[in-house]
């Protein structure tokens, strides 16, 4: 029995080894196999996947954020800054991390005057870790909730554009949107010059979970944008806006236009539509005020297109200057047609034909030039083509071919009808008769500066073609000359300065008849018509208190042409404020409105003085100027002497005067001299201040509300000119 137990034992002991053999085969293996997929798991994250995965990791605690380039900044020809950058900040937050999100809300409720609900909400949402709150806040809004500490509120410092004369020039400029993009006009059409290229940031999460900048992550600095110098004069485009406005009024007209060039080079010195808009603030700028009447309205020019009959006649010899014509007592039938004179007359010189603007004698005469012919003067002197300007949005006008001529057409044409002009095309056609007959492209820019103020590139006049003779443009001189003197252009008539034009009056279009209520009023010509330096066009759409252009536009033309060369000017000699071809602003005609140099740097200021023709003084060493004597907007005598005070934050005793100072000035100033700013009312100029002007400040600081509004109309007329 024991012998047999004992083998039983013996064969089972044996059998034991091989299945605990098997289980660590069995255990090995399965450990080998976790170990490959483990391991094939760990080459598809780190090899084939690799990248994804970092990616998605890095975005959870990395973001990069767009460093705005600064846009370049945009000057008159006599260096007046027209736009330039201010400082703002934009907040953003990360919902994810925003510490109290209703008392962050209601701060920035109260700061910027809007529903608190509508912050909440966005500080609120957790789906996201990026929100914008509010870009670009300026004034005393931004100092306040900089001041907010939160640890989810992202805090970025970002350039702001800034229109230094609020709606002046505004057309021409042009606006920017929230992102330093060019909207309209210069902005637009320059704005790959004056942007430049955004950098970047790289924000990361701290262990906190609070977004900071990290100088160990890539990133990349923005290259500012080109500065532009254009063509503009802000102190002629003052006298346009403001002329154009108070005649506007007076001839309850619904808008006009102005045009100020100078024919010899094309250069514009001055574009104004009315009404217009403030491109500091958008909210309320409708289209119809943003957009540059003076290259996007078509219109049927009236008798100012005679001018370009008269100079294809003459050019032609198919009439001269004293031929008499019949002008048939007033009304003539051609074809089918009725012409009327709205100051009849019979036998008459075709020089009183031009003085009195008889259709009926430019309808014959323009019968007797070949269609082809006739049609190559209208192409030539600019209309149905475009004039090249560097503005976006340029129309063509509407210029029928001679094989679409129907009975009438040419004689329809003679003198404005059946066709459709802008006034920068008929600006330009009278600018080639007060060149001598040579068409210049017109431009606004000058010159394109690096942010030194370095020439890039300068823009040179260019020639577009010779449309008629010396010759033949010195007679059109004489004529347009008699047309004020004598003639429908009298109310254009300015005492010792000769002036060239011609008036229009056009019905105009509506429901496809001419209407008998609604007319389209001008006066174009130039001045000192012996030796014309500007080229000058007013437009009135529907004058409802007189509706004649030499009764309305003719008068605004006086006025803006009487600011632009100084009253009184002697006719014997020529107009001083005009020289080697070039505009030298009217320095010497008198006295000039002095430009706003406060709340700028001292050295740009006393540039801007020596400019002007002054003698500039500079008190003080502190960095901006706070004083000016005389006050600007005052008239003085040329090449006097303006005196400038600065003082350094420290040395800041009494408040400065900031009445009149547009509110992006105002702010700059105050900042400079340490002064808390808060800001009651809207508009883009300071209209009252607390404390007031040279109230002491405590310790040589404090703070200080200012009250604004929209700039006041302010009467530059002269005693004189009244």
């Amino acid at each position: 029995m024991l012998a047999t137990d004992n083998g039983n034992d013996t064969a089972a002991t044996r059998r034991r080894p091989h299945r605990d053999a098997r289980r660590i085969y069995l255990l090995g293996g399965a450990i080998l196999l976790g170990l490959l997929v483990i391991a094939g798991r760990l080459v598809q994250i780190q090899a084939v996947k690799g990248d994804l995965y970092a990616e998605q990791a890095r975005r959870q605690y990395e973001s990069k954020v767009v460093k705005q380039a600064e846009r370049g900044f945009i000057k008159d020809r006599n260096g007046n800054l027209l736009a330039t950058n201010g400082v703002s900040t934009s907040f953003a937050a990360d919902p994810r991390h925003i510490e109290n999100p209703k008392k962050v809300a209601q701060a920035f409720a109260q700061a910027l005057g809007e529903p608190y609900q509508s912050f909440y909400q966005k500080l609120s949402n957790r789906t996201t870790s990026f929100v914008w709150l509010r870009r670009k806040v300026s004034g005393a809004a931004r100092e306040t909730l900089r001041n907010i500490e939160d640890d989810g509120l992202i805090k970025l410092d970002e350039p702001l554009r800034h229109f230094e004369y609020d709606s002046l020039g505004s057309q021409a400029i042009g606006a920017t949107d929230i992102d330093n993009n060019g909207l309209n006009g210069i902005e637009l059409f320059y704005n790959q010059q004056l942007h430049g290229t955004d950098g970047y940031i790289v924000m990361q999460r701290d262990a906190r979970g609070r977004r900071r900048p990290d100088v160990d992550l890539p990133q990349s600095q923005p290259e500012h944008g080109d500065g532009l110098e254009l063509t503009l004069d802000i102190n002629i485009q003052s006298i346009v806006e403001d002329e154009l406005k108070k005649g506007i009024a007076r001839s309850g007209a619904v808008s006009g236009t102005a045009i100020v060039l100078d024919p010899k080079t094309g250069e514009i010195l001055s574009m104004a539509s009315y009404p217009t808009y403030n491109p500091n603030d958008l909210r309320d700028a409708s289209q119809s005020a943003i957009r540059v009447r003076a290259i996007t309205d078509m219109y049927e020019p009236g008798s100012t297109m005679k001018l370009v009959t008269a100079a294809a006649a003459l050019e032609e010899k198919v009439v001269s200057p004293e031929e008499r014509i019949d002008g048939e007592g007033g009304t003539f039938m051609l074809a089918s047609h009725a012409i009327h004179d709205d100051h009849p007359g019979n036998m008459m010189t075709f020089r009183e034909a031009v003085e009195h603007s008889s259709n009926i004698v430019f309808a014959k005469i323009a019968t007797r030039i070949a269609p082809p012919r006739f049609y190559k003067y209208v192409r030539d002197f600019g209309f149905g083509i475009v004039s090249g300007i560097d503005l976006p949005g340029e129309a063509r006008g509407d210029v029928k071919k001679p094989a679409e001529f129907r009975d009438g057409t040419q004689a329809f044409m003679a003198f404005g009808y059946q066709l459709a002009v802008t006034p920068l095309q008929l600006a330009c056609a009278y600018g080639a008769v007060a060149n001598g007959g040579v068409m210049m492209k017109p431009h606004l820019l000058k010159r394109r500066l690096d942010r030194d103020g370095g020439v890039i590139e300068e823009i040179q006049p260019q020639e577009i073609r010779r449309v008629i003779s010396k010759s033949t443009a010195d007679t059109l001189r004489s004529l347009l000359t008699d047309v004020v003197e004598n003639g429908t252009g009298r109310e254009a008539r300015i005492a010792g300065l000769k002036v060239a034009g011609k008036t229009g009056t056009a019905q105009q279009l509506s429901g496809g008849e001419y209407s008998k209520e609604k007319y389209n009023a001008s006066f174009v010509g130039f001045f000192p018509a012996d030796d014309p330096r500007i080229t000058l066009l007013v437009l009135l759409d529907a004058p409802s208190n007189g509706y004649y252009g030499g009764q309305v536009a003719a008068p605004i033309f006086r006025e803006i042409a009487r600011r632009i060369a100084g009253v009184g000017v002697p006719e014997e000699s020529p107009s001083p404020a005009y020289g080697s071809g070039e505009i030298k602003h009217v320095a010497n005609a008198g006295r000039l409105h002095l430009p706003d140099l406060r709340g700028i740097d001292a050295e740009s200021a006393k540039g801007i003085g020596t400019k002007f023709g002054y003698r500039v003084l500079v008190r003080g060493n502190g960095r901006m100027v706070t004083r000016q004597e005389p006050a600007p907007g005052m008239l003085a005598e040329a090449h006097g002497v303006i005196t400038l005070t600065t003082a350094a934050p420290e040395e800041m005793r009494v408040m400065p005067d900031l009445r009149g100072m547009s509110l992006r000035r105002a702010l700059n100033l105050l900042n400079a001299c340490h002064i808390r700013p808060q800001v009651n009312g809207t508009g883009g100029t300071v209209r009252g201040q607390s404390p007031a002007p040279n109230a002491p400040l405590p310790n040589g600081a404090g703070a200080a509300t200012l009250s604004c509004g929209e700039p006041a109309v302010r009467n530059q007329e002269t005693e004189d000119q009244r």
